[in-house]
């Protein structure tokens, strides 16, 4: 993409779609680009399979690693049989990828007794499919790769009672389709800290042991398109929100999700704790163009990159299948502003806007939401009826209907992001399930000052940021915070600025905080009729009304 130098000009800028574009021209960038330098990356590989070649982990993947090197085969045909995933298989998609992408690195070194048992296991359990985007992508890839694997089957020899050929067949099409509405309108699932393990792994295992070669290419270029999309929003390790989907404390704790592994094998991001989910793109042969760990790294300019992902399948309650979503990303070598639109583009676990900052200190963020929840906003992704919906979210993500969470989406939130100025408004109706909004911050910051003007100023190392409520709150500390600042506004009509610059940007904190306390933002907050008028410090004059009225300059 085009960069932005220095900050002087707010109409210097580019818009930087990852699209069928992209996916078209990464294949060609490999061919004519240097590819990802070896050295650095066989180090970062060894360190991670390193800890799976050793008695202190035992299992499967241990097994998977030992295989790929051809040493102690024994030794590794004993811990593929006595796995829990051959021996007492659950997990269901997680376990498919995990026995295939296992079976295929031992192929053709393992005993035939643990061949036999990898064939036998594909008969007699029976995954089930799941039901979002990774769920899909994780089974279609591992039936696939299985189907492949033993051809010419029938259906007996079958889990699922259908032949090796349906199975392919089926397989094909839902992956073909996946890739072709992913390059085309953006994935449901998109950007996600969390979640991006379960998209890069099964393209990995595609990608090194496909037969098909246009199966295997898709493999190959589904991973620069997944890469490329991380390396703009990558920020020393950390993925930039908005995301579709974050975890409950990495959205406070970004370098401690899932994505920071995967920015430390390929981008060279600081060491994180090492884990199985790296394991299989640390064995692989695939390695990323250098023009894309370049991207993820640059630390010298501004870079303004705008993208537009899907919302998933709209069951009920809605126009359209899968609106757009719109994100806006402004990296600099300092930090990273990141937003989505607003409203419900995702449920349960949405980030819709935050800026993240480099440093070694935990907690690098500022963010904020409006915590909703309700069968509603359910129904309209899961077949499941309403009034029973929320109860079962809440068994595996715990935090859904509590109003102290810090992930989820609201229709009751929208934001308007102008490059380094950000400005959120909420509308909440009165018996909404919670009718206050929340703001994180970080109890690592270096300074945090609430200024008589209304602005919270706030360094963190050489960043600073600004954020002026617009109307008052309260401070507190929860022990889910881990002892973290929360700022919560109990006006149902709300909203607030955010200003982010750095210190190349603007000169010092004491200039940036005197340039937003000159500032005062003009805003009306009634029902129905929520509106911020507001000139950045840059001088834009940023106009907008809830839901949906935006007007720069």
């Amino acid at each position: 993409p085009e960069m932005i130098h220095g900050t002087t000009s707010s109409h210097r800028r580019h818009a930087c779609t990852t699209g069928a574009m992209a996916l078209l021209l990464l294949p060609l960038l490999a061919t004519v680009l240097q590819a990802q330098t070896a050295p650095d990356f066989d180090v970062r590989a060894r360190r991670i399979t390193a800890y799976f070649d050793t008695a202190a982990a035992p299992g499967i993947l241990g097994a998977a690693v030992r295989y790929h090197t051809r040493r102690d085969l024994p030794e590794a045909d004993s811990l593929f049989l006595h796995s829990r995933e051959l021996t007492q298989p659950r997990g269901d998609m997680f376990w498919m990828y995990v026995v295939i992408g296992t079976y295929l690195h031992g192929k053709g070194v393992m005993s035939a007794q643990a061949e036999a048992a990898a064939r036998k296991v594909w008969k007699t359990y029976f995954p089930y499919r799941g039901d979002t985007e990774n769920h899909w992508c994780l089974y279609y890839t591992s039936l696939y790769l299985a189907a492949e694997s033993w051809p010419g089957l029938p259906g007996s020899e079958w889990y699922n009672g259908r032949s090796s050929d349906e199975n392919l067949r089926e397989a094909r099409e839902y992956l073909v389709h996946w890739v072709a509405l992913t390059t085309s309108i953006g994935q449901g699932e998109f950007d996600s800290p969390t979640y991006l393990p379960e998209y890069v792994i099964p393209m990995t295992l595609l990608a090194q042991f496909a037969k098909d070669p246009a199966m295997k290419q898709r493999g190959r270029m589904m991973l620069e398109y997944l890469y490329a999309d991380f390396a703009t929003d990558h920020l020393d390790g950390m993925y930039l929100g908005g995301n579709a989907r974050d975890g409950a404390t990495t959205v406070f704790n970004p370098r401690t999700a899932a994505a920071a592994e995967f920015a430390h094998l390929y981008f060279g991001a600081p060491a994180t704790a090492v884990s199985g989910w790296t394991v299989f793109s640390a064995l692989s042969d695939f390695r990323l163009p250098a023009i894309i760990v370049d991207i993820a790294n640059d630390t010298t300019r501004a870079t303004l990159a705008r993208e537009r992902k899907r919302v998933r399948n709209v069951i009920r309650y809605g126009d359209e299948r899968n609106p757009p979503v719109y994100k806006t990303t402004y990296r600099t070598g300092d930090y990273g502003l990141s937003s989505l639109q607003g409203g419900i583009l995702q449920p349960i676990q949405q980030h819709t806007w935050s800026v993240r900052f480099k440093g070694a200190k935990p907690y690098s963020t500022i963010f904020g939401l409006h915590p909703y929840w309700s069968g509603r906003e359910l129904a309209m992704f899961f077949p499941e009826q309403e009034k029973v919906l929320t109860d079962d979210v809440i068994k595996s993500k715990g935090t859904y209907a509590k109003d102290t969470k810090w992930t989820g989406s609201s229709p009751y939130e929208r934001v308007f992001q102008h490059r380094n100025t950000l400005i959120a408004l909420y509308d909440i109706p009165a018996g909404t399930t919670s009718e206050h909004i929340d703001l994180f911050f970080p109890k690592t910051l270096d300074e945090r000052i609430v200024d008589s003007s209304g602005w919270i100023l706030c360094r963190a190392g050489d960043t600073y940021i600004g954020v002026h409520p617009l109307q008052r709150g309260e401070w507190m500390r929860l022990p889910e915070d881990e002892d973290n600042h929360r700022f919560r506004s109990a006006h149902p009509q709300n909203g607030y600025i955010v200003e982010v610059r750095s210190k190349t940007e603007i000169g010092g904190f004491k200039a940036f905080s005197e340039r937003c306390v000159s500032r005062t933002p003009f805003f009306q907050l009634r029902t129905g009729r929520v509106s911020a008028t507001y000139t950045s410090i840059d001088g834009d004059l940023l106009k907008f009304a809830f839901p949906d009225t935006r007007h720069e300059n």
